[in-house]
């Protein structure tokens, strides 16, 4: 899909599309971050055409909140998540159209290429691993390592005998390395590498140019993603000690954007599937939980979304995670069709 092909989209078009294909199919989302990489204004309108379908405040509630809320004596400030929130419910009609009148003037995102993340070898064929959504899988790979993959992730594995490469196009996993001083075992997102020798460590790559790094045992050296730099100056370098985590906040090239600070302590739950949280907001919970279920959970306003909450809670199961929340806050659940529970005051 180019702006230079007759008849194409506009941006906006083409944005709207590559969310409803990634929405449909996350295995395109490697396709569709490609797009995203051409510009800023690509990655951009992609991200208000996804919020569409993927925000965990309701719209409508949003809408009524405001209203009942408002006055003609009194102007209130308009909150920059309610704007975000309108502009996503009207992708979101604008998207479905997209999907179905603009169908046959783009071209299939499958002929873009497969790999989002830069960096991987590509002289031979990768072992290719996925999970769907709601999966979660253990996979030991030849050389001794296993490698848990978290819900809806992507990870292409390349083995040689100087060397192993691992590209993590999208998704969590953590890997539990086997011990081969002479083989560094590397692990690839947008660019940024997380290099060991043995050891285990954790990587996420949810969004374009954001990578999360969490060192469980040993030391690993990581560098950032989608850095800009000359070919003759090195990637800069951050080394973790066990117990720390970095961050890499998605902008691409800007110096310090890296975050460095002790891992969370129930950072390696998401494996088990039930996790604890500590003090932890509800809009936090709920998108964790909508990342392993078509059951998507949602807060009524943003009241309901900054409450906090300290819970046992099994987040691979929305309808119980809706309940136990409901119980602790005092809140109601609504089902709204077959894939929508949200939570009301």
């Amino acid at each position: 899909m180019t702006d230079e092909e007759p008849g194409s989209l506009t941006v906006k078009q083409q944005a709207r599309r590559w969310a409803m294909e990634v929405h449909t199919d996350p295995a395109l989302r490697s396709a569709a971050m490609h797009w995203c990489a051409q510009s800023p204004e690509h990655q951009a309108e992609f991200d208000i055409a996804y919020a569409a379908i993927s925000n965990v405040v309701d719209p409508a509630s949003v809408n009524v909140h405001e209203r009942h809320n408002s006055s003609p004596r009194e102007s209130r400030p308009r909150v920059p998540w309610a704007k975000l929130a309108i502009a996503a419910s009207l992708a979101a009609i604008l998207l479905l159209g997209a999907h179905f009148v603009l169908g046959q003037n783009v071209r299939s995102p499958s002929t873009l290429p497969p790999i989002a993340s830069s960096g991987a070898k590509t002289e031979d064929a990768p072992q290719i691993f996925t999970t769907r959504k709601g999966e979660v899988r253990t996979i030991t790979l030849a050389d001794g390592s296993v490698v848990t993959l978290d819900t809806d992730s992507r990870l292409l594995v390349w083995l040689h005998e100087e060397r192993r490469d691992v590209t993590l196009d999208h998704g969590r996993a953590i890997f539990a390395v086997a011990h081969d001083a002479s083989r560094p075992f590397t692990v690839t997102a947008d660019g940024g590498t997380t290099t060991a020798l043995g050891t285990r460590f954790g990587v996420e790559r949810r969004a374009h140019c954001q990578m999360n790094v969490v060192l469980y045992e040993g030391r690993v050296a990581v560098t950032p993603p989608c850095e800009t730099r000359k070919p003759s100056v090195p990637a800069a370098k951050s080394y973790l000690q066990p117990g720390e985590r970095i961050r890499y906040s998605g902008t691409p090239t800007v110096s310090g954007n890296a975050v460095t600070e002790p891992a969370p302590a129930n950072d390696e739950q998401w494996t088990i599937g039930v996790k604890s949280y500590d003090d932890e907001a509800v809009s936090v919970i709920l998108a964790e939980v909508n990342l392993y279920s078509d059951v998507k959970l949602v807060a009524a306003s943003p009241e309901v979304a900054a409450m906090r909450v300290s819970a046992e809670l099994h987040i691979r199961n929305p309808e119980s995670v809706a309940k136990h929340l409901a119980r602790a806050l005092g809140l109601t659940v609504e089902n709204q069709g077959s894939d929508r529970l949200v939570l009301t005051k």
